[in-house]
């Protein structure tokens, strides 16, 4: 089938981490018609494949959507959250930093009435996904799959230490930062396979399945709607260069534009909290309160330090050695091109049990100038001319909870977002408690002849009161929205256990929006894996039996 055809079994909006894996996984068995249908382009260049250029593309809006947040941590112009654009979504153009979430996430699901989402299931879904070979991987880690992942390369005596300052903590040191159900503190997995490359949800898993004659993708097309006819989704209305029209959905329309435009979609197709779209003009279909409620975030701040008797990696991205780099990386897909930071990952619990961690830690040899020097100097790059070292700190376990509303009728539009971060005072207090947890860290005996003095914030910053105020300006997104279409009962909630929206027939959505709660960890992974449930879920449904897919295919 072609773009031109207007009738399909599935059809997919949204070609990101969860979107290319559901579309691979649907359309596997030949049986159904898919179509996949994404507004951006393919994603297929080397600024994307080359894993440490994403920092050159970064903001592109080729690659890039840009939501813009309302003014909150005393920036009165507010903050702006970039979410990728085109095949592969995010997976193809922000950092490659890989984990899984813990057990506990998953089986918190399924304690809340959510059974098909329990560890047991989930582990085996990443058992079929990923190919890490790494030679102390855990016992739950996929071998064979078609998503590479690889462990960074990048050792240097510093970097060496900061693991030995983890275990100093009491932290397990993990030869598998993967490894389930524990806090640990190892060398960061990354989706960058064998050959140096970035390995997105596009490269892994949909770019193989499009030689299949059962499945059609479309790119640079808008979905401004899905219609909705008594009570079932129909199909969904586009826009492309070439103008508007309907395409229909035998069977399913299936939401993956991920957390903030899933929720837009439906707002902007009358499903939603009537209030809302009334004020927007959009007629009611069916009023669902908690459409774009539930908003979560892991909230982050990175603290630098000076780095000695080390030259770390800053030096390393200017000038001949900059260009060594990269010709390296043509020439033997390895190097410092070859993958992005942090080195190091560490998962801590502050007041959860150790099977559920609630801060990371991402560890790098660098650091970057401050804003106002950027400004200043704007040709010289984000790195600082000094050694340094950087730690990335970010909050699993948020407590606040935003919105996302759309503000008019018209897809082309922004939708209000506000992350209301500080809505539960708890989340800043944690924040503080973070700020010195980091401290702690970097003063580990392990790391004394290498860390020198904070350069941001500085030591001078030392009361709850100085914290929290520098928290304002130094928090900033995590970039791992979840929630917005969260699974749980009809009343207070979006869809059903198998993602199906309530009160809606045929619609589904399938992305990290439907998270009852943020995963242990960055979103990449687990969105992916969603993807790849969720198209077990609805071959199941499809073939009318509850007969697990899986199993009735072995």
């Amino acid at each position: 089938m072609t773009a031109q055809d207007t009738v399909f079994d599935y059809i997919i909006v949204g070609a990101g981490s969860s979107g290319c894996v559901l579309a691979d996984r649907l359309s596997a068995d030949g049986k159904s018609q898919v179509l996949l249908i994404e507004a951006g382009g393919t994603n297929e260049t080397e600024l994307v494949n080359m894993p440490r250029a994403f920092m050159k593309m970064f903001g592109n809006p080729i690659h890039f959507w840009h939501f813009p947040v309302k003014g909150q941590h005393g920036r009165p112009e507010g903050e702006v959250w970039p979410y990728g654009r085109g095949l592969g979504g995010s997976s193809s153009t922000n950092g490659t930093w890989y984990l899984r979430g813990m057990p506990t996430d998953y089986d918190g699901w399924a304690a809340a009435g959510h059974t098909e989402w329990r560890w047991s299931e989930i582990e085996r879904c990443y058992r079929a996904m990923e190919s890490y070979q790494g030679a102390d991987a855990h016992a739950s880690r996929g071998r064979d799959g078609p998503l590479q992942i690889t462990q960074l390369p990048y050792r240097s005596p510093a970097i060496a230490a900061t693991v030995e300052a983890g275990v100093e903590m009491g932290l397990p040191r993990l030869e598998d930062i993967n490894t389930p159900g524990t806090t640990g503190i190892g060398y960061t997995q990354a989706t960058v396979d064998r050959r140096g490359r970035r390995a997105s949800s596009y490269q892994a898993f949909l770019k193989p399945a499009m030689a299949r004659p059962n499945l059609t993708v479309m790119i640079d097309t808008l979905v401004e709607r899905v219609e909705i006819d008594n009570g079932r989704a129909t199909g969904v209305r586009i826009r492309t260069a070439d103008g508007t029209r309907t395409i229909t959905a035998r069977h399913e329309v299936i939401l993956s534009a991920g957390a903030v435009q899933s929720p837009k979609l439906l707002q902007l197709s009358g499903i939603g909290p009537a209030d809302v779209l009334a004020g927007a003009g959009v007629p009611v279909k069916h009023d669902l309160p908690a459409v774009g409620r539930n908003l979560a975030d892991h909230a982050m701040f990175s603290i630098s330090y000076r780095l000695h008797n080390d030259q770390g990696a800053n030096r390393e991205f200017s000038g001949w050695r900059m260009m060594s780099h990269v010709v390296r990386y043509y020439l033997t897909r390895k190097g410092m091109m070859a993958y992005t930071s942090p080195e190091v990952t560490a998962l801590l619990s502050m007041r959860s049990p150790a099977d559920w961690p609630d801060v990371q830690f991402g560890i790098g040899p660098f650091s970057m100038r401050s804003s106002e020097e950027r400004k200043a100097d704007p040709g010289r790059g984000a790195l600082e001319d000094r050694p340094g070292i950087t730690v990335n700190a970010i909050s699993l376990r948020p407590k606040s909870r935003g919105a996302i509303s759309i503000c008019s009728a018209d897809v082309a539009d922004n939708v209000e977002i506000d992350a209301n971060w500080w809505g539960d005072p708890a989340d800043k207090a944690f924040m503080i408690d973070m700020v010195r947890l980091v401290r702690r860290y970097m003063r580990q005996p392990a790391l004394a002849r290498f860390v020198g003095e904070e350069v941001v914030p500085g030591a001078a910053v030392e009361s709850d009161e100085q914290i929290g105020e520098v928290l304002e300006w130094l928090t900033s997104p995590g970039i791992h929205a979840t929630g917005t279409c969260r699974m749980g009962n009809a009343g207070d909630s979006v869809v059903d256990s198998r993602l199906r929206v309530h009160g809606v027939s045929g619609l589904r959505v399938v992305d990290c929006s439907v998270m009852p709660v943020p995963p242990a960890g960055n979103t990449n992974g687990p969105a992916m894996v969603i993807g790849w449930r969720a198209a077990e879920l609805i071959l199941e449904d499809r073939d009318g039996s509850r007969t697990p897919a899986h199993q009735a295919t072995q």
